[in-house]
């Protein structure tokens, strides 16, 4: 029981795509030069998925969660994500396919992971980059999981507002 515990608590896995979304948006939407934000927009992702958390998929490794409802859910959360992103950035405006690429960018290693998670299929370079990507996750269940990504959000949500 206490192995589950444990497996449980720190359990790797994504940070939740509107988390990784919302802080690509406002990267792209602040720094205009793609080829700076755009490597920001990634670096951050990693840096993010090492502060302990909570997502969509946490439970598919121990068998808390079966494939079906991760995938569910994760739509959910894709919805969401583009949702807010649409809402807070792009509404009023301009379509900005750098915007949408930046937040595609910001997501894209997370969505590399899901043949490996989903269909169990890891080819080179999957697996190669599913061991980089694990190396940075520290899974956290709920509710605690949610609560580093509220305080992301809110600190997105008040440069966005504020600045």
């Amino acid at each position: 029981m206490t192995t589950i515990i444990i497996r449980t608590i720190l359990n790797k896995r994504q940070m939740l795509s509107t988390t990784h979304s919302l802080t690509s948006a406002l990267i792209v939407s602040r720094i205009s030069s793609p080829i700076i934000s755009f490597p920001l927009i990634i670096i951050s992702h990693y840096l993010f998925d090492a502060i302990p958390h909570w997502d969509t998929g946490s439970g598919l490794t121990n068998g808390t969660k079966t494939k079906k409802r991760a995938f569910i859910d994760t739509l959910i959360d894709l919805t969401i994500a583009a949702l807010a992103v649409f809402v807070l950035f792009q509404l009023g405006k301009d379509l900005s396919i750098k915007l949408w690429l930046g937040v595609l960018v910001g997501i894209s290693p997370d969505l590399l992971d899901a043949p490996a998670l989903f269909l169990d299929y890891r080819p080179f370079p999957i697996n190669w980059l599913e061991k980089l990507h694990n190396r940075f996750h520290r899974g956290w269940r709920l509710p605690y999981g949610l609560i580093p990504q509220i305080i992301i959000i809110t600190i997105v949500l008040l440069i966005t507002f504020l600045a």
